[in-house]
């Protein structure tokens, strides 16, 4: 089984911000490939785009979301 590593994604707007989710690239070698890394996170804010895109009016905000974390 090949190692991975799993790096937390947070956003930050101003002065608040939260973990949005994380990235786990395959480290070859004792490195990680930039490649997989763009790949990875690409593939991540795609995913958020699309999410914010197509969320209902009103829909998942939690308030304070941010201070919960």
């Amino acid at each position: 089984m090949p190692a991975e590593i799993t790096l937390p994604v947070y956003v930050r707007v101003g002065g608040s911000g939260a973990q949005w989710g994380e990235l786990t690239v395959e480290v070859t070698d004792g490195t990680v490939r930039e490649a997989d890394m763009r790949r990875q996170l690409a593939s991540f804010l795609r995913e958020a785009a699309d999410h914010l895109e197509t969320m209902p009016e009103g829909g998942t905000e939690v308030p304070n979301a941010s201070a919960d974390r």
